[in-house]
């Protein structure tokens, strides 16, 4: 009998923690968006140099999580996004030699956007160099 209780006291204590554990993991999740409404469009920006990236630049992220890159109206790049209302990480780039993902923080005012890299992969230095620039929101 002493052990039943013991028992019983113990899957109470485990399917507390558990509730605790789903509902904390829910809460971080719902943190993270496919992507933020403040973000979706497209947005153009223009390099002078260096003459490997010189061009105008669109940069299109849309509802879902999926982004696409132009430069000179060629597309050269696509891949997935996610999120918050600061940063933006740029992942499963195909098209480039990008490999890695790359997270930014954001700002946007107006239909100016603007990015801070925090972490990029060593392939993508030219997302880097392209996303250093202001952005102009277009559509």
């Amino acid at each position: 009998m002493m052990h039943t209780k013991r028992y019983r006291s113990l899957a109470v204590v485990a399917l507390v923690i558990a509730a605790l554990t789903t509902s904390s993991l829910a809460l971080a999740a719902s943190s993270v968006t496919r992507t933020s409404s403040g973000l979706t469009g497209t947005y153009s920006t223009t390099l002078k140099s260096p003459a490997e990236l010189k061009g105008r630049w669109l940069l299109t992220l849309a509802r879902g999580g999926s982004y696409t890159v132009q430069l000179n109206g060629q597309l050269v790049a696509r891949g997935k996004h996610t999120s918050t209302a600061k940063t933006i990480t740029l992942d499963r780039e195909q098209g480039s030699q990008c490999t890695g993902a790359g997270t930014y923080a954001w700002k946007k005012s107006g239909k100016t956007l603007s990015f801070t890299r925090k972490r990029e992969s060593a392939s993508c230095q030219a997302r880097a160099v392209v996303l250093a620039h202001r952005f102009t929101q277009v559509r």
